[in-house]
């Protein structure tokens, strides 16, 4: 009774919690750092194995460096003891859906909480030299892919520690090296150096819409998101029917329209130093730094198309795929609007005079899916055309379905709920996709923090030479100012000695003096002589 008393009140408090989080106003949020460092648990120092635990190092030796997964066991000893799996698991035993328009995600108090303060950039500019930036066109769960990875190229101490079935945080709770992508004129966000500290910079929800991040240094990558609905360039999502949508001024809601500011906003977010090297950006010697744009539209066209499945049941898409006909006929629907998405995104790209690669992205499965179920079945074939489409056209295909399929197989695989895989998936994610880009793509193109890491190195070895030529500098001066100031000091004792004993001796004189005086009286007064 005591413990279901204890559950009661606990679930009473996390519900008055996410009510007031889902309260809150649509006014820019003003997001103050925690006082004291939260580093993310289970990582460590050497190239990007800081995403890893020692569930990812098992799965790294057991399927190699792209075989990287998810699992609810590692929530424990990544989230640390105040996180409860069980919330995943009836996350995905109950999927809920807001309407047949739109996906419903893990949220609540979980997902909500203060991240460590991150210094102020102190760079405008990315130098040629460095990873590849990448621009993901996607949906929520490249969105949690996202702000996984821009926590993860931040400093040890300086991460979210977000608990593993966590895919919707809210403003308050985004790795602090992260800021809004797409700002109209006189919207001074997207370029503010720290949104952290004073200044408002998030409006709520925002974040699921579009968002950016730097890293620690020019070297590094930055990283753009923006949310895509369907991949027909002329269709138009109503953000009314999104649970999470929000308009946002100077993104439209049309995919063409919307791709081009996704790509012009994000191409801004990312200029190039000037070859001087002197730190401004802009001119026509200023060589862009090469990106990565990675695109997926799967899950959004098939919940619009096929359904999301009603509150509370997984989806039936039996009706609509039920022949052979009806397949390839929903298949070549898709497949023609993702050949008008493809050319679309390419001329945005070209228009940004910027080196890129266009990569396509197979996503995984909905956790209801049943293996030899049509649902299955039709994602695979999806997956298929996605590659289709960009091979044909030169481009490249980045099979994170084939990753979490072969996982699934072994058991291997968990999901946050229906939709999104964990925060542990999106960081194997980082690093399958990472690994990727060094053997699929051209040298440049490879993303990767082995140049930050590289030069912080550096710069801290020249740091530490220079506190070292200081502290030898410091220690020499100290040495010498302590030699002069014995020998002054000597030589004040030896003349302080000098004229002590001048001292003592004319005391010594004048004492002599008074005695033979006293004796000259005495023998005139007395006739004595003494």
């Amino acid at each position: 009774r005591e413990r279901r008393a204890e559950r009661t009140l606990r679930t009473a408090e996390e519900t008055r919690q996410e009510m007031k989080t889902r309260e809150s106003s649509l006014a820019p949020v003003a997001v103050r750092p925690a006082d004291a460092n939260t580093p993310l648990l289970g990582v460590t120092a050497e190239r990007m194995k800081r995403f890893d635990t020692t569930r990812t190092k098992h799965l790294a030796t057991k399927y190699g460096a792209l075989a990287l997964v998810a699992c609810v066991g590692a929530a424990a000893a990544f989230g640390g003891s105040g996180h409860d799996t069980s919330s995943i698991a009836a996350a995905m035993a109950s999927p809920e859906l807001s309407s047949p328009q739109a996906p419903r995600f893990a949220r609540g108090p979980s997902c909500n909480g203060v991240c460590p303060s991150v210094a102020a950039r102190d760079f405008d500019a990315y130098p040629e030299e460095g990873s590849a930036h990448v621009l993901m066109l996607g949906d929520s769960t490249d969105r949690a892919w996202h702000f996984t990875f821009c926590n993860g190229i931040l400093n040890d101490a300086d991460r979210c520690e977000h608990p593993v079935e966590c895919v919707a945080p809210t403003v308050n709770f985004l790795p602090n090296n992260m800021q809004p992508l797409v700002c109209v004129d006189g919207d001074k966000r997207c370029a503010a150096k720290s949104c952290y500290e004073d200044a408002p910079c998030w409006h709520e929800k925002e974040n699921e819409m579009a968002a950016a991040c730097h890293p620690t240094s020019p070297y590094g990558p930055a990283l753009g998101f923006v949310h895509l609905f369907e991949p027909d360039p002329e269709s138009k999502q109503d953000l009314k029917l999104v649970e999470y949508g929000r308009e946002i001024d100077g993104l439209p809601v049309m995919t063409g329209p919307r791709v081009n500011a996704a790509v012009r906003s994000f191409d801004k977010f990312a200029p190039a130093e000037k070859a001087d090297g002197d730190g401004h950006h802009g001119g026509h010697d200023a060589k862009k730094r090469p990106v990565v744009v990675v695109v997926d539209v799967m899950h959004w066209w098939v919940g619009n198309h096929l359904g999301w499945g009603a509150p509370g049941a997984p989806p039936d898409w039996s009706a609509q795929l039920g022949s052979d006909r009806e397949f390839d006929a929903n298949l070549r629907r898709y497949g023609k609007d993702l050949d008008a998405l493809v050319e679309h995104v390419d001329k945005a790209m070209k228009g940004t005079g910027r080196p890129y690669r266009l990569v396509g992205k197979a996503n995984h499965d909905w956790h209801t899916f049943k293996p030899d179920g049509v649902e299955h079945r039709f994602l695979s074939a999806m997956a298929a055309h996605v590659k289709k489409a960009f091979e044909s056209k030169k481009h490249h295909f980045f099979d994170w379905r084939a990753l979490t399929e072969k996982a699934k197989s072994d058991d291997m695989w968990e999901m946050a709920d229906n939709f999104h895989q964990t925060v542990e998936g999106s960081k194997h994610e980082t690093l399958a996709f990472m690994d990727w880009t060094r053997t699929a793509l051209p040298e440049k193109f490879a993303v990767n923090l082995d140049v930050q890491f590289a030069k912080r190195a550096e710069e801290e070895a020249a740091r530490a030479a220079a506190e070292e030529t200081e502290r030898k500098a410091r220690e020499a001066k100290e040495a010498k100012e302590r030699e002069e100031r014995e020998a002054k000091e000597a030589k004040e004792a030896k003349a302080t000695l000098r004229d002590n004993l001048a001292d003592a001796q004319k005391m010594a004189d004048n004492i002599e003096s008074f005695l033979t005086k006293q004796r000259e009286k005495l023998f005139k007064e007395t006739g004595v002589l003494r």
